[in-house]
């Protein structure tokens, strides 16, 4: 049995002697070339004394246990020639004895997992030395005519492993773009004359960390390259369905298989994607920054090394497109929202069922006290929010030394929420109770009942089976009709607020586009994003965009009717809470008003309504003149609560720049302005006493 390698250290060794051994031949046939130019021992402007460059020779050989360094610097051309051969034959036998044995040796495994060719080896070994003994700088610099040139170069490698022209001219193809060498990232260019073999030749950081054994991942993907941890996943392929273990057993027989997963659940799809890939480990691309090719290409790469699958979470169809292109032995995985049309085996995974979230909330966490089927109905999160939200929770718990309450993990789950609607709408943030919405008593009834729609949807749909009889329309489509300042939003962020659910008001100014298609689109990432994030949608001055039809005159009008009618189609499919505000109800279409679950009508308050509303603004905690009338400001003066709450401020602010508390003359003086903010006479038959006071301008008072 031929000796063998034990280690990585001993065959890096041995292929280095024969580096040694290569390189000492180059010396002596320049030497031989030379002779006649340059005397012996005598340094040149370009080069280096023959004593110096034995003496690097001797220093080399002795580092890589070379036996009889001596014999070998006095061999000459035709003896050091035989004795190379020998080197090779002997690493070879050495090396074949070690992968017998089961000994890793690392630059023979680079080679097999990139698929490097002889030549292109013998060039990655070339660009190593130079990575690990500064004394092959030197040797490379006298060998390429210049001390300013220490890299090897694409010459040097055509006079190291190639024999004659025809050599060099089919070993020049291991250097093209498109090879391995340089399509993978292992070997760099340096271009200085704009010739191919006056290019240095530079070895990959990874590379030549893979090759010494340093576990250490491509700088390039620090940070968006991960390995699956196995996180959760037995809770999440619960929810897979079924045709998974199928689709497992025909991947895994057909190893290098491309599969392309689609769906909103990036957490299922990783998981199933480890499932699928079995015993071989799984490393993810989280996220693919310009120059995404360079860093598609060095992922696979990455795989490759490790023997790993792979899996990208694909931004754009090209970066999907490209990945497709690249050959892996071990499956590779495609994950994205939608479908994507590619060569590949396609599955679609939705999002998951209720059961499902509270099968990953269990496992999230562990030996809870929380209702967590009501969490898991209430938040309709996918996988990797579920399990963000409950590592969230599980910090600040453990911050406040407290186990995990419902106010806590209600936070963390609308953190997470909020995050899909981020710069398509507005968030409002409501401080109000049922007790501050003065509205008549019918009305507020209707809005409390809005509340059971959320508390009790389990049950109707799942528990009772009305989920196999309604199809469509499994949201809530509410309309609040009435006058501005009627309390409209004020109840959208009381029902908000008290259901622990995110309100969030559309900006029109965001969504609606004079191009074609483009208010579509807006309204469909809207409506996306909110069934994701569990959230209430409040379009005010909803008219706006869901306003009548017309009849067709031009292309504008065919266009805007095809908006109201994609409106139709996207509420009705809406899975959450929408809540459509407007001042004018006659100008909705009526196919939005079929739709509409409850219609809720905010009347102008009445005289008594108006005094509650009033009271509200001025309590008795407020400094203000035993003169106030509030009966005769609510009886006199015909204001919505909105109208109201202005004047109340206006008053407010106006009192305390005279330092003084509110009096009658400032609200009257307020109303006054709030009045003529809508193009209303100010007459002495309303004002009635204080008529003079609101004509008198800002002239103080002495009530």
């Amino acid at each position: 049995m031929s000796e063998r390698y034990n280690n990585n250290l001993e065959h890096l060794q041995g292929a280095l002697l024969t580096l040694n051994l290569a390189l000492h031949r180059q010396v002596l046939r320049r030497r031989a070339a030379n002779h006649a130019e340059t005397a012996v021992d005598e340094p040149t402007i370009i080069a280096l004394a023959d004593h110096e460059v034995d003496a690097l020779l001797d220093g080399l050989y002795a580092a890589n246990a070379a036996p009889d360094a001596d014999r070998l610097d006095r061999a000459p051309l035709a003896t050091l020639t035989a004795l190379l051969e020998d080197a090779r034959l002997r690493h070879i036998e050495r090396e074949e004895a070690a992968r017998r044995s089961g000994v890793t040796l690392l630059l023979a495994t680079l080679a097999e997992r990139l698929k490097l060719a002889e030549f292109e080896q013998q060039v990655v070994l070339l660009a190593l030395a130079a990575e690990l003994d500064r004394r092959y700088e030197r040797l490379f610099g006298y060998l390429n005519d210049d001390l300013n040139r220490p890299r090897p170069s694409v010459d040097l490698a055509f006079q190291l492993f190639t024999r004659d022209l025809a050599g060099r001219t089919a070993r020049r193809r291991a250097f093209a773009p498109d090879a391995a060498l340089r399509a993978q990232h292992i070997i760099q260019l340096s271009d200085e004359s704009g010739t191919l073999p006056a290019c240095g030749l530079k070895l990959d950081a990874r590379i030549v960390g893979f090759v010494l054994g340093i576990e250490r991942i491509d700088a390039a993907l620090n940070g968006i390259l991960e390995s699956y941890r196995g996180d959760f996943q037995t809770a999440l392929l619960a929810a897979a369905p079924a045709e998974v273990a199928a689709l497992a057993k025909h991947v895994r027989q057909r190893l290098a298989s491309l599969v392309a997963l689609d769906g909103p659940d990036q957490a299922l799809q990783i998981a199933v994607a480890a499932h699928i890939a079995a015993d071989t480990p799984l490393l993810v691309l989280n996220r693919i920054p310009e120059p995404a090719d360079d860093l598609i290409v060095r992922a696979v790469r990455e795989a490759r090394l490790s023997g790993a699958a792979l899996a990208i979470k694909a931004a754009t169809s090209d970066q999907a497109r490209r990945f497709s292109e690249l050959a892996l032995e071990q499956p590779r995985f495609i994950l994205s929202a939608t479908p994507l049309n590619l060569p590949a085996i396609r599955l679609h995974l939705p999002a998951l069922a209720k059961d499902g979230r509270q099968a990953l909330w269990s496992a999230a966490l562990d030996d809870t006290q929380l209702d967590l089927a009501e969490l898991a109905d209430r938040f309709r999160l996918n996988g990797e929010q579920i399990i963000a939200a409950a590592h969230d929770a599980q910090i600040q718990a453990a911050w406040c030394g407290t186990p995990i309450d419902r106010a806590t993990i209600f936070a963390s789950c609308r953190a997470q929420s909020q995050q899909a609607l981020d710069g398509l709408a507005q968030p409002l943030r409501s401080i109000h109770t049922w007790d501050d919405l003065v509205l008549p008593t019918a009305a507020k009834a209707q809005l409390r009942s809005l509340e059971h729609w959320v508390h009790y949807r389990h049950m109707v749909y799942q528990e009772w089976g009305f989920a196999q009889r309604v199809m469509l329309g499994r949201g809530l489509a509410v309309l609040f009709s009435g006058p501005s300042g009627t309390g409209k939003t004020m109840a959208a962020g009381i029902l908000a607020r008290n259901l622990e659910l995110d309100l969030f008001r559309i900006d029109l100014s965001t969504v609606v586009s004079k191009y074609i298609g483009e208010t579509e689109k807006n309204l469909s990432r809207i409506f996306d994003a909110a069934e994701r994030a569990n959230a209430i949608l409040f379009f005010d001055e909803a008219d706006a965009l869901f306003g009548k039809r017309s009849e067709v005159k031009d292309a504008h009008d065919r266009y805007a009717n095809i908006e109201v009618s994609y409106l139709l189609q996207r509420m009705e499919a809406y899975d959450g809470i929408a809540i459509l505000a407007s001042n004018f109800r006659q100008n909705l279409d009526q196919a939005f008003v079929r739709r509409l679950h409850v219609i809720v009508e905010f009347p102008l308050p009445s005289a008594a309504d108006r005094d509650r509303i009033w009271r509200q603004f001025l309590p008795k905690s407020v400094p203000q003149s035993d003169t106030v009338d509030i009966a005769y400001l609510a009886r006199q003066f015909a204001l919505s609560g909105g109208n109201i709450r202005n004047c109340a401020l206006t008053a407010a602010f106006g009192a305390a720049a005279e330092t003084s508390p509110i009096t009658m003359r400032h609200l009257v003086q307020a109303v006054a302005r709030e009045l003529e903010k809508t193009n209303q006479p100010l007459v002495r038959s309303v004002f009635g006493p204080y008529y003079d006071l609101v004509r008198a301008g800002g002239e103080k008072d002495d009530a």
